[in-house]
C-alpha cells in the first residue's frame, strides 16, 4: 500500500483536540455543581471520583459529592461564593475562595442559628483526560466557622469560660433545634 492508496482525513475526521484544563471549565463545573439543579453537573464526575473533605469519610461517587452541596446550600440559601485565585497546572486546579452566607438550616447535624457564616477554604481539584473531575480535596478554617456559629469558644477562654460557653451552648443549640423541628411540623 502506498501513500496515494490512504484516502486524507477530512476536518470531521480529525482526533478532538486533547482535553486542556482552564478556568473557564472550572467555573463551569463549579457552576453546575452549586445550581438549584445540580444533576446536570452529574456528567463532569467521574465514576471513580473521590472527595475529601476534613473530618468526614471519603465522599465515593459524584452523587454524595452534590447531595452534600445541596445540604450547604438549603442551610446557607444567601451563599456567595467569591473567587480569589485560579491557579492551574496540567490536570490540576488549586482554588482559594470565601463562602459567605447565613446559617438558616441544618448544617452537618447543628441546629440553624442565623449567624452568618464566613469560611476562607483552599480546593485542589483534579480532572481527567475527558475534563471529569477525579479528585476534590478541601481545607477550610471549620474552627472558625464553628466560632462564628457560636459552638467553640472564642480564643483566650478560660477553663471555667470553656465550661460555661459548653452549658450554655448546649441549651442554646437545644432550643434552636426544638425550634427549627417545630418549624418544620404540619400544620
Amino acid at each position: 500500500m502506498t501513500t496515494h492508496d490512504i484516502p486524507a482525513q477530512t476536518e470531521t475526521e480529525k482526533e478532538p483536540a486533547p482535553f486542556r484544563l482552564t478556568r473557564e471549565h472550572v467555573h463551569k463545573v463549579a457552576e453546575l455543581s452549586w445550581s438549584k439543579d445540580n444533576s446536570q453537573a452529574l456528567e463532569w464526575y467521574a465514576p471513580e471520583y473521590r472527595a475529601h473533605l476534613p473530618g468526614r469519610p471519603v465522599m465515593k461517587g459524584g452523587r454524595e459529592f452534590l447531595d452534600t452541596l445541596n445540604m450547604v446550600r438549603a442551610a446557607k440559601p444567601d451563599l456567595e461564593v467569591e473567587w480569589h485565585d485560579i491557579l492551574i497546572e496540567g490536570n490540576r486546579a488549586v482554588l482559594r475562595l470565601t463562602f459567605r452566607g447565613h446559617q438558616w438550616g441544618p448544617l452537618f447535624g447543628i441546629p440553624p442559628t442565623g449567624r452568618l457564616l464566613k469560611i476562607d477554604e483552599i480546593i485542589v481539584e483534579t480532572y481527567d483526560d475527558q475534563g471529569r473531575m477525579v479528585e476534590f480535596r478541601q481545607e477550610g478554617d471549620y474552627a472558625g466557622m464553628l466560632m462564628q456559629m457560636g459552638i467553640v469558644p472564642p480564643p483566650g477562654t478560660g477553663p471555667l469560660g470553656t465550661l460555661a460557653h459548653s452549658i450554655r451552648t448546649a441549651v442554646r443549640l437545644s432550643w434552636l433545634d426544638r425550634k427549627h423541628r417545630k418549624a418544620q411540623q404540619p400544620r
